[in-house]
């Protein structure tokens, strides 16, 4: 049986991230705030409950934020959840890179490079970092820089995202 809205937000209140002006605008329908609280559930490691959010919004026909598809892809490639699903990643990856989302880009990209629910097809993924690096992911670079078709140091033509704190633990 399909979970109301009222019910997948009720775990809410114990996410770490909690915020009452955000789940009262959830709570009206707010498609942003649902996807955002989705966020906020997994930025607490209640994965469970994020899906069921991003879910809530696909499944329901809202208008569905590129961010909301790339979050469920991530959550299907990585099994944040869920059970690993390569193909319903790529799905969702699809999705949110059709709509621009550098991310969904960029993840894409890995799944076509690693060739995990889709053909692997490199050159497909390799004009898709490149896309992603243009928009300042970092790990697209590092990507490109990976399979020898940027060097840093020479040309510098993809900006790097300088408040990227994905990888601040390992720098310092």
């Amino acid at each position: 049986m399909k979970k109301n809205l009222e019910e997948i937000l009720a775990d809410y209140y114990n996410c770490f991230y909690y915020d009452e002006n955000r789940m009262q605008a959830a709570l009206n329908g707010d498609v942003i705030e649902i996807s955002n609280i989705g966020t906020d559930f997994a930025r607490s490691q209640m994965f469970a409950e994020a899906i069921e959010c991003w879910e809530y919004i696909v499944e329901s026909g809202m208008p569905t934020t590129p961010e909301t598809y790339n979050n469920l892809g991530v959550s299907y490639f990585y099994g944040n959840g869920i059970e690993v699903n390569y193909e319903k990643a790529v799905h969702y990856y699809q999705k949110a890179a059709a709509a621009g989302h550098p991310f969904g880009k960029y993840n894409y990209a890995v799944a076509l490079e690693q060739g995990k629910g889709i053909k692997s097809d490199l050159n497909r993924a390799i004009k898709l970092y490149k896309q992603a690096a243009k928009s300042g992911v970092n790990q697209a670079i590092d990507a490109l820089i990976r399979l020898g078709l940027y060097d840093e140091l020479y040309l510098s033509f993809y900006p790097r995202n300088l408040n990227d704190k994905s990888f601040s633990g390992d720098v310092f």
